[in-house]
């Protein structure tokens, strides 16, 4: 759906802001501005975008050319995925939302009220957006994730600032929620995004600590069939490192893959069948069942987690996984390291994954 700007922008040589864990996010203190670099995941060596964070009312002048200006702080977004809508909630910023993309899918109460009441509208498909209405709400700016070889289309004619959320691109779990400083500065809430992001570097971090010190690692399989596919997080994905992080075995996984790996069934059963744990991710009105999982397939009866029923299950339908767990990694370490290590975390509710039942 979007290209960026490509090749790399010159600009004169600001000051770092220190980012721990982004390796896809430079932000640089410039006099009157910051800069903001986004990498392309794709391309090696080269630029997505760049954007200039400039005070609203302030000289804009000395703005590297190619840099898109972004006149901060933006009171009129609009947002094309939950997750940021959720992280916007979090913030505090929930009224600097003007519209959202697909808003009937998102769970989070308050985000659904202010769609309900009308406050916030619903523009329609994240890949086909009702760019009338987008323009016509006066939007300040657009939050959008990338993907590879595709292109902005008419949202791009309208001159409204595309903001490429790259975050999901990653390749660690702190990598990804260190965004949300950036996501800070652009709505005026970088102190409360520093907190929390803060906060969460410091659960995680305890917790990665913590399952380090376990001396077995159980191997995991994530993930189901989806048609003739089973596509399993890369060793190098956010989801692949934080496993490893959480103790896990995850040797199933190829370890340079840095997004989902298309794997056939008969691959995943030759490499996973003697899994220990089994964790799925699913979207359904009712919850799987051991019973619902073999009549999805008879085959999943022949891998050892469903043997000895030590399948975990999150359906996103009901649980905010897709909204919650990006921003929140060190919630989602957790429950893996409960599932992983029941007595590490004996007095630690499940935040995401339950464990299935007959």
């Amino acid at each position: 759906m979007f290209t960026g700007c490509g090749g790399s922008v010159g600009n004169k040589a600001g000051t770092a802001i220190a980012l721990r864990y982004a390796k896809l996010l430079k932000i640089e203190q410039h006099d009157g501005y910051r800069l903001a670099t986004v990498s392309d995941p794709w391309k090696d060596g080269a630029v997505l975008h760049q954007y200039a964070l400039v005070d609203s009312g302030g000289d804009a002048s000395s703005v590297p050319e190619g840099a898109t200006i972004i006149r901060v702080p933006l009171k009129r977004l609009c947002i094309s995925t939950s997750v940021h809508a959720g992280l916007m909630h979090k913030l505090g910023v929930l009224d600097h939302i003007s519209s959202i993309c697909e808003g009937k899918y998102i769970l989070n109460s308050a985000v659904q009220a202010q769609i309900k009441s009308g406050r916030i509208k619903d523009v329609g498909s994240g890949l086909n957006p009702n760019v009338e209405m987008i323009a016509q709400l006066r939007t300040d700016a657009l939050l959008m994730s990338p993907f590879e070889g595709a292109s902005y289309g008419l949202l791009e004619k309208t001159g409204i600032p595309i903001i490429e959320c790259a975050d999901y691109m990653e390749t660690s779990a702190l990598g990804r929620a260190e965004w949300m400083r950036f996501y800070g500065m652009l709505v005026g809430r970088e102190a409360e995004a520093d907190k929390l992001f803060d906060e969460i570097e410091k659960n995680y971090n305890e917790l990665k600590a913590l399952a380090a010190k376990e001396k077995t690692h159980p191997k995991l399989l994530a993930d189901m069939l989806n048609g003739n596919t089973w596509y399993l997080p890369g060793g190098a994905s956010i989801y692949g490192a934080l496993y490893r992080d959480a103790g896990a075995d995850f040797s199933i996984a190829s370890d340079d893959a840095k997004g989902s790996q298309p794997l056939s069934l008969e691959k995943v059963l030759l490499e996973g069948r003697d899994a220990d744990i089994w964790i799925i991710k699913y979207s359904r009105p009712q919850n799987f069942t051991y019973a619902s999982v073999l009549k999805e397939n008879d085959v999943y009866g022949k891998f050892t987690a469903f043997q000895q029923k030590h399948i975990f299950g999150c359906n996103a339908f009901s649980v905010p996984f897709y909204e919650e767990a990006p921003f929140r990694p060190d919630l989602l370490l957790g429950d893996i390291i409960s599932i992983l290590y029941p007595s590490l975390l004996p007095n630690r509710k499940m935040v995401f994954y339950t464990p299935l039942e007959d």
